[in-house]
């Protein structure tokens, strides 16, 4: 079993650096779709439409329901925002450092910091200075926890998270591999940070996980299993996510506040003012504020369908924002009235 986990090694760590995935399958779609005849097309265009006002409407009930009990369906039992145990892995994920909180000889608990990468279950690997105190501390009683949470905003918002269990010795193999993976994470560490030859690596042997949500949370906090953390996985838009909100809430400033603005059933003339806050596949979280001065309000909107990268997110938000602007502005056709039909000569 150690030498499987070695082989895959810092597998989560490396995901999680590379650009976001592209969808060929999607592509292809696309292209395709771009070469069909007009009226299939738009037939096409109009199927997504509905999909999106069906999907926001069933949103609406689902964002009242999120504000009682921190959760939120498509009213079809299927979720439209990811659960407590994938925005854990998600945070994890992103952060790669946290506070980690061993028992002292005199029976006090000590948080200090520590710099992580992650194994495939997405575990932390940490790595401990041999004369540290909180190495010490972890020879004497191995159990201990690891609080994490994005420093930046909009990642901030997602939760915190507090994983416990366990640290137990890596082999030797997957230690080298860490320590290769932690190298080049956290280059440029000085003093007590800088990498040193006698550095020890312990994994994290997650038990449960103490979640507290934020975007997607409600008033109490969850503890999440070790065996849910570990078979969750992480976002797709993760890394791309934080740079989407800030181009939609630069470049689409009108796009956010209409979809806000449909979302929150509100009038496009009465918003103040909206924001992008995140996005994942499932949807994204959104705040507006009245004109009249009254309180912001964040809410959900769900994708119709999950996205898979940073392509298919613009693509859903596009759609949204159209189906937005065709809900505030309607069109309404005017009849047009046929010319007569030319007469016969003959028959004059």
């Amino acid at each position: 079993m150690a030498s499987a986990v070695a082989q895959s090694g810092c597998a989560a760590w490396s995901s999680a650096q590379v650009a976001t995935r592209s969808s060929r399958k999607a592509a292809g779609a696309a292209a395709a779709q771009g070469c069909a005849p007009r009226p299939a097309a738009a037939a096409h265009r109009q199927q997504q439409r509905c999909a999106v006002r069906a999907a926001a409407a069933a949103a609406a009930t689902a964002n009242g329901a999120a504000a009682t009990n921190g959760s939120s369906s498509n009213g079809g039992g299927e979720s439209t925002t990811p659960s407590a145990a994938e925005t854990a892995r998600t945070v994890v994920d992103l952060v790669a450092h946290g506070t980690l909180c061993t028992v002292g000889e005199d029976g006090i608990p000590l948080g200090t910091y520590v710099t992580y990468v992650l194994d495939d279950a997405g575990q932390p690997i940490l790595r401990l200075r041999a004369d540290a105190v909180h190495t010490a501390n972890l020879s004497r009683d191995s159990k201990c926890s690891l609080f994490v949470q994005p420093g930046e905003h909009p990642a901030r918002l997602l939760a915190r998270v507090t994983l416990i269990g366990a640290v137990e010795p890596v082999g030797p193999e997957l230690a080298e591999q860490a320590a290769a993976a932690h190298n080049t994470l956290h280059a440029g560490g000085a003093g007590v940070d800088a990498p040193q030859p006698t550095d020890l690596y312990f994994r994290l042997a997650v038990d449960r996980c103490f979640y507290v949500g934020g975007l997607n949370g409600g008033s109490a906090a969850d503890v999440i299993p070790g065996d849910a953390y570990r078979a969750a996985e992480t976002d797709p838009l993760r890394t791309c996510a934080a740079r989407l909100a800030a181009f939609m809430n630069a470049e689409r400033v009108e796009d956010v506040l209409r979809i806000s603005c449909q979302q929150l059933g509100a009038a496009f003339e009465d918003t103040a003012w909206a924001e992008m806050l995140w996005v994942d596949r499932l949807g994204v979280y959104m705040r507006a504020a009245p004109q009249d001065g009254g309180d912001a309000k964040e809410v959900r909107v769900p994708f119709v369908r999950p996205v898979e990268d940073e392509r298919e997110a613009r693509s859903a938000l596009t759609m949204m924002a159209q189906v937005a602007w065709e809900s505030q502005r309607p069109y309404q056709p005017q009849a047009v009235v046929p010319p007569s039909a030319p007469q016969d000569p003959a028959n004059n």
